[in-house]
């Protein structure tokens, strides 16, 4: 009773901001973008420049908690510097709490792309978008942090290239996820996924992948379900990369000598007939 209870109260207290809200008088909602653990994330309107803007606001039902976190989030977003990362504009503080004012990066997410307008990927296609995505994610790894949250939702698609955006569970190398998130967090990861390291965001990569491979996938009648090595049909070398991405084979220690062996899959496609 008291957990059915705490339920409707979270639900009740976050419940989203409406369109033409107005934030410290100058930031006008138009829609909410999302929910995530932490916080609310709206496309706003800055009264001031006529820009366009992502505002991030705690969730109201983790308190003070939230707010932590999101300011964390907005530490981290400072240290990134790549056009294919949105920008923390501005972290405004006022008396009833804080938000994050970002760079909105208007397009189709990932997820979109492939379940809403049913856009298919070749291997090769895959390989080349993951070319271009591995770039934006060495540069998260090259500034000390692991961003822990690659999925298709968190891939947009703009004029032809990906951007990886939200950094709310990026941690730092080093850091321990307990003692920083045990109090936020709505949904726990599986114990193997708790490590602050390289491939526990190249096992997200892997997953990213089979949805682009699976895209183009058509089953056979009456074909039972099987495991991904069963279902597609992958050229040797891509087979590979999965593989050690899923921990299969030996695991890649460094998102480089995974972009060396896709560069190499690469070329061993475009030399087949």
């Amino acid at each position: 009773m008291f957990a059915w209870l705490r339920n409707v109260y979270q639900s009740w207290i976050d419940y989203p901001k409406q369109p033409g809200d107005l934030l410290s008088e100058r930031y006008r909602i138009f829609s909410l973008l999302g929910m995530g653990s932490y916080g609310l994330t709206y496309l706003c309107r800055d009264e001031h420049s006529g820009q366009e803007v992502a505002v991030k606001l705690p969730r109201p039902s983790k308190r003070a908690k939230a707010a932590q976190l999101l300011r964390r989030e907005g530490d981290i977003m400072c240290r990134m510097d790549h056009p294919c990362i949105p920008k923390l504009l501005e972290r405004v503080e006022h008396p009833n709490g804080m938000f994050l004012v970002m760079e909105y990066i208007s397009g189709r997410t990932l997820e979109e792309l492939i379940f809403e307008e049913e856009r298919t990927f070749t291997e090769r296609e895959c390989i080349v978008y993951m070319l271009e995505l591995m770039e934006r994610v060495l540069h998260v790894h090259d500034r000390g942090y692991m961003h822990r949250d690659i999925r298709i939702p968190n891939v947009i698609h703009r004029e032809g290239k990906p951007y990886l955006i939200d950094f709310g569970l990026a941690l730092a190398v080093g850091e321990r996820q307990e003692d920083i998130f045990a109090e936020a967090m709505l949904d726990k990861r599986a114990p193997e996924r708790q490590d602050v390291a390289v491939y526990s965001d190249l096992y997200d990569v892997g997953h990213l992948m089979l949805f682009m491979l699976y895209s183009s996938y058509e089953p056979q009648p009456d074909q039972p379900p099987g495991s991904w090595q069963e279902e597609l049909e992958l050229s040797p070398p891509v087979r590979r990369v999965l593989e050690r991405l899923f921990q299969l084979r030996p695991r890649y220690e460094h998102g480089r000598q995974f972009v060396l062996e896709l560069e190499e899959a690469l070329l061993q496609l475009k030399d087949q007939p």
